[in-house]
């Protein structure tokens, strides 16, 4: 009503093509999963191979006073980057969701000490593994990581 026969049919053309474009974006968009499921990314193709947590004892070495009380969590993950790629990884893409909110991504720069969760390590054969803390909030248990929206992985209930 008060709608031209032009709007009308402008209005039904925008949802008929909305529904294939939600489509196709949802296929591009997050993938993964579990565990062991392999993502695109900008640099290649990355797999999260564990989550696991761990212990205020594992961090001690950081001396993350402001994070007392909170837990971590070790996030493995291997990358195959593309042919070309110069093996360079943004680390702040990482993202993580806890039972109650956001998480915080820790990137620690590896100055050679003896702590063994410090990122992306060296790169051979267009291949590299690495290793993103995570610190849940204290009382909560960390759901999912994400890197730069291409994917996304559950944690393992606790047993």
């Amino acid at each position: 009503m008060g709608h031209t026969f032009r709007q009308r049919i402008i209005r039904t053309s925008a949802a008929a093509l909305a529904v294939p474009a939600l489509l196709l974006l949802s296929a591009c968009g997050s993938s993964g999963g579990e565990i062991g499921d392999e993502v695109r990314i900008s640099e290649g193709m990355m797999t999260v191979t564990g989550i696991e947590q761990r212990t205020a004892e594992d961090v001690a070495a950081l001396e993350l006073d402001e994070l007392a009380g909170q837990t971590p969590y070790f996030v493995t993950y291997e990358v195959a980057f593309n042919d070309g790629s110069d093996g360079d990884l943004n680390e702040n893409f990482w993202k993580a969701k806890a039972s109650n909110g956001e998480a915080s991504p820790i990137n620690v720069l590896n100055f050679g000490g003896d702590f063994d969760c410090t990122g992306l390590g060296e790169v051979s054969d267009g291949k590299a593994e690495g290793c993103q803390l995570i610190m849940v909030p204290e009382g909560a248990t960390l759901e999912s990581v994400s890197f730069g929206g291409a994917g996304t992985w559950r944690a393992p209930k606790a047993e």
